[in-house]
């Protein structure tokens, strides 16, 4: 039997994928082993004080034999800190970072939301392969609490770092609108989720009122609790609502609507932008903040844009295909999809905004 050897070029390729996926691999479960110190409150403990594990145990309430593990996992994967030659009594610590990446939830560092994604991701694959057979769609209420919770750790640092520093200053109409005291701006944030974006806005702008909009209960209910603890509840209330349902009632008259990360993942993006237009005061502002998807096609991609292929394919996609004749966009939605949208929405003009940020794109919607 002769043997074909694989040319070079071909054989490096072949070596140079299988390191990438590996990788990917380790990444992976460390997402996994990272999602267990985030809920369990393990990383928090180390910045507190560094600790053996079976100090941990004793301040956590988890299993030594388990914590052990772990600990032994984090300082294999450069984590955390070792003093030791033994990890059953080692002392362990975190490392350099690990606590603004892992722990502070409102560091615009903080990326505790990927290991909800992953576990969110991983609940509903049984149901993907279903789906993609059958062309159905998966409900974001399938991937469970923890997609609810993804999304909303992995934006909210944008808006409390951002939101009102960085990108208001592009928009200095809005900015003054908002500023006017005399006269109280009337804000809509539509695809609410928990509601961050609006109550950084009610927290720098405190004569404003914020109307959320979402059609996920578990967001609803969570969000209005984090009105609450912000003291804002009195001017931000959240609703469940389909945002692109006609029926429901669009007769007030906002100054601002924003949509954050979710157009691309609606069912019926056209009939939300419509109502959206429908709601605006006259001179008030529509606003599209979404994800900076390459312009053209362009393959192979950064790691910025695969992720953005990858997530359409499992969660942006199969989320925006439930309901009576849906045409979702994904999450690789560019400038060109947003203006067809915008136009079959009735809008006369779309503006990009020069805000620069590396996920997403502002969109400025004339009616």
């Amino acid at each position: 039997m002769t043997t074909i050897e694989a040319p070079e070029a071909e054989h490096q390729t072949v070596e140079q994928l299988m390191g990438r996926l590996f990788g990917s691999g380790v990444g992976a479960i460390e997402l996994c082993n990272a999602y267990l110190g985030i809920h369990l409150g393990l990383y928090r403990e180390l910045e507190r004080r560094p600790a053996t594990p079976v100090e941990l145990a004793h301040r956590t309430g988890c299993d030594q034999r388990y914590l052990r593990e772990w600990l032994q996992a984090q300082a294999i994967s450069g984590f955390a800190l070792v003093d030791g030659d033994d990890p059953a009594t080692a002392r362990y610590s975190l490392g350099s970072g690990i606590a603004d990446v892992f722990v502070h939830e409102t560091a615009p560092t903080y990326l505790g939301g990927l290991t909800d994604a992953l576990a969110a991701a991983a609940t509903v694959l049984p149901k993907l392969l279903d789906a993609y057979c059958t062309g159905a769609g998966v409900p974001y209420a399938a991937y469970g609490r923890d997609a609810v919770t993804a999304q909303a750790a992995l934006n909210r640092p944008s808006f409390v770092n951002e939101l009102v520093s960085a990108w208001l200053p592009h928009l200095p109409d809005v900015l003054t609108r908002l500023q006017d005291s005399d006269h109280p701006a009337h804000v809509a944030d539509l695809g609410c989720g928990m509601g961050w974006a609006g109550i950084e806005l009610a927290k720098a702008f405190p004569h404003i009122r914020v109307e959320g909009r979402d059609n996920d209960e578990a967001s609803i209910a969570l969000g209005r609790q984090h009105a609450v603890d912000a003291g804002v509840a009195d001017r931000v209330t959240l609703e469940v609502v389909d945002i692109s349902d006609t029926e429901a009632d669009w007769s007030q008259r906002y100054d601002l609507a924003f949509f954050v990360e979710c157009v691309h993942d609606f069912p019926r993006p056209v009939e939300a932008l419509r109502n959206a237009r429908a709601a605006v005061a006259p001179g008030g502002t529509v606003l599209v903040v979404d994800e900076r998807a390459d312009e053209t096609f362009t393959t192979p991609g950064d790691e910025v844009q695969r992720f953005f292929a990858g997530a359409s394919a499992i969660w942006c996609l199969p989320q925006g295909r439930v309901g009576l004749h849906p045409e979702p966009i994904g999450a690789v939605i560019r400038p060109d999809d947003m203006r067809d949208l915008a136009r079959r929405a009735g809008y006369s003009r779309v503006d990009i905004v020069p805000i620069e940020h590396p996920f997403w794109r502002f969109y400025r919607l004339v009616p």
